[in-house]
């Protein structure tokens, strides 16, 4: 090669990497509006602070929540029994697996679901961690299954039995 053929493309190299040194144009804008979303319509009656539906008790009574298994133990289709029947509520020590599940928030609950005193929720909730389950109360079946829904609808396993003494 001759040397100007050398000479010329040195300076074309140099010149291209001067280019490349230098402030470069402003990047050309493209632009990113989109529509906003379309207004939420919602009855004031059902709204919360956060904007989220409440479920009322006739909600979870409608609802079949099966978390842990289902609610009733020991269901026999052909045995006949009187709606009057009493029914238990057994609190599982399956509740406590779960971490964010406390026995604080359980005993709450149950003090809340059940109309039960603060500290009888409490000894009660105790004893189903330490021992697998404990007996929250007797009522009648309907009675039973309405609360034992409001319970594993707040990540509390319980289930419904007839009646044993003991």
């Amino acid at each position: 090669m001759s040397r100007s053929l050398l000479s010329a493309l040195l300076l074309i190299c140099l010149a291209c990497l001067s280019s490349a040194f230098t402030s470069p144009s402003p990047p050309q804008a493209m632009s990113t509006v989109t529509a906003p979303p379309p207004p939420k319509t919602a009855d004031p009656e059902t709204e919360t602070k956060r904007g989220a539906r409440r479920r009322s008790a006739e909600d979870i009574d409608d609802v079949t929540v099966y978390r842990e298994g289902p609610l009733e133990y020991l269901e026999d289709e052909w045995e006949t029994r009187d709606p009057e029947d009493p029914f238990h509520i057994l609190l599982l020590g399956a509740t406590f697996e779960k971490k964010r599940v406390t026995q604080t928030y359980v005993s709450g609950s149950i003090s809340y679901v059940l109309g039960m005193p603060e500290d009888e929720a409490v000894e009660l909730t105790v004893a189903a961690a330490e021992n697998g389950l404990s007996c929250l109360g007797t009522w009648e079946r309907e009675e039973c299954l309405k609360l034992g829904r409001q319970l594993q609808v707040r990540d509390i396993v319980c289930r419904v039995v007839p009646f044993a003494e003991g």
